[in-house]
């Protein structure tokens, strides 16, 4: 009797075990994923850098950005760079929204993060950490490696 009663104390241990980890990988899989997280490097003098990545949003629900922040940062904020009567600007946004299913790309000459007043200069190789902030109080930290200017292409506007 007493090894019955101790097989079926594993046994439902083990089935709690298991349906912890299914919740964990449910949670995760209902959130916003963020991938290739990079930093265009520059000279020292610089005070204005470019943080770029993709967003992906699993979800089947609009996710939407509000925004970012980073220690090593003055402030960051959520641009757009668009062409207007021939002219590249700049436009600020608020907030974006990610579609449900869907995937917003941070690329030069698109969507970035401008990274306002490094508090020490970043070389490539570096690492940045900004938390990424979305609407309903969810904000995830992701790891920016800076990457050197001589590595990458070039993009034309």
């Amino acid at each position: 009797m007493k090894k019955l009663s101790i097989f079926w104390m594993i046994m439902m241990s083990l089935l709690l075990l298991s349906s912890v980890g299914y919740a964990e990988s449910d949670l995760h899989n209902n959130e916003p994923s963020i991938e290739n997280a990079w930093i265009r490097e520059a000279p020292p003098v610089v005070k204005i850098l470019a943080g770029f990545m993709s967003i992906s949003n699993p979800t089947d629900k609009t996710v939407v950005l509000l925004g970012a922040e980073s220690p090593l940062f003055e402030k960051v904020e959520l641009h757009r760079s668009i062409m207007e009567n021939g002219m590249a600007k700049m436009e600020q946004h608020k907030q974006l929204e990610i579609p449900a299913h869907g995937r917003v790309d941070f690329s030069p000459g698109g969507f970035h993060l401008m990274l306002v007043n490094p508090r020490q200069p970043l070389k490539a190789g570096d690492t940045a950490t900004v938390t990424i902030k979305f609407e309903g109080g969810k904000s995830f930290p992701v790891v920016f490696t800076v990457r050197s200017m001589e590595n990458m292409k070039h993009h034309h506007h």
